[in-house]
């Protein structure tokens, strides 16, 4: 229902999982590559992100910068 943009009434589930992945140093990496290298490295990164959590039915909740959230 969320991904078609429809209205979700709050359920309750006895086991949840949050995925969160942060790029440590992600600035200081961001400081010694190109603007192409820290866009491709994400691409790659999120790409990967992407089909592990449509193999494994992983929500995907966001992507922001150099961060990554996922639910099931």
């Amino acid at each position: 229902k969320l991904k078609a943009g429809q209205k979700v009434e709050p359920e309750t589930h006895n086991n949840v999982t949050i995925f969160f992945s942060d790029i440590v140093r992600f600035t200081d990496i961001s400081r010694v590559l190109s603007a192409v290298k820290v866009c491709n490295m994400l691409d790659r990164l999120y790409l990967a992100f992407d089909a592990l959590a449509t193999k494994h039915e992983v929500f995907k909740v966001e992507t922001i910068g150099d961060a990554w959230m996922g639910v099931t």
